[in-house]
């Protein structure tokens, strides 16, 4: 079991999203893989049911004759094993946060570029602005005339740069707190999400997963085709040899196995 203190800051996150609160089924939470996994076979998601005799819950696939049947007991098994490749160990936490940091940087170095020139801009206007003023107001250089159509025209390019500003990403103050909330998060997956109700659970799931889970009947695994770009830099830690050779070798290959560049955002879940 995870610590109360733990699993209160993760409730804190999520209880932030626009989602939190959206009404489920009391039994859903019984069947939180239900859509989220989808067959190999047929591609079509699974639905849940219960065997009130036995009181057990199933996954099954959705499309007649597939006779994919699962149940919910032994997919939530292996599905806390998959998670489990993807869990920060303690030992790496200080140095995945160094690394992560070090990908965020590498990834919107333009962006950093752009918002130090748009800064400069900002205060080359405003000290235009500060002159403009002395020129009508103080030393009545000026008419008024010209005064309002070069304070008209120097609020125009304020306000656009202010609006470029903000497209140029994440702030630097924010950015540790974020990646501290990512790993977090990501060193008790397993349990979060054993103990976690319905939207927790559903929260993990797609954050961590966007497109989903394929279950191969054939071989009793999981596969998927796109994993959120944060889970999978911390995921070549975990040296699971499966991860590191589907393209996580490098630490910046931000399109490896279809990953996000938004990264991880714990607040927005």
């Amino acid at each position: 079991m995870i610590s109360k203190e733990t699993f209160m800051k993760v409730n804190e996150v999520i209880s932030s999203s626009t989602k939190f609160g959206v009404p489920h089924k009391a039994e859903d939470v019984n069947i939180p893989l239900k859509v989220f996994i989808k067959c190999s076979d047929c591609n079509q998601p699974f639905t849940g049911y219960i065997v009130k005799k036995k009181n057990l819950y199933y996954y099954k696939c959705r499309t007649n004759g597939c006779k994919c049947n699962k149940s919910a007991k032994e997919m939530h098994r292996l599905f806390s094993e998959e998670l489990e490749k993807y869990e920060v160990k303690p030992d790496l936490t200080e140095a995945i946060k160094i690394e992560l940091e070090s990908t965020y940087h590498e990834l919107n170095k333009d962006s950093v570029e752009k918002e130090a020139i748009l800064k400069a801009r900002i205060i080359e206007l405003t000290k235009d602005i500060e002159t403009l003023e002395e020129k009508h107001f103080i030393k009545e250089e000026m008419p008024k005339e010209t005064y309002e159509r070069f304070r008209v025209k120097y609020t125009k390019e304020f306000d656009k740069i202010r609006k470029e500003m903000a497209t140029c990403g994440i702030s630097i103050s924010n950015l540790k707190e974020m990646i501290n909330e990512a790993v977090f998060i990501c060193q008790n997956l397993r349990q979060l999400w054993q103990d976690g109700g319905i939207t927790l659970k559903e929260t993990l799931q797609n954050l961590l997963f966007p497109s989903g889970l394929v279950y191969d009947k054939k071989n009793g695994a999981f596969r998927t085709s796109e994993i959120n770009f944060i889970i999978a830099q911390i995921a070549r830690h975990t040296g699971d040899f499966a991860i590191i050779k589907k393209g996580l070798s490098s630490l910046f290959e931000p399109k490896s196995l279809s990953a996000e560049k938004e990264g991880f955002e714990p607040p927005e879940v």
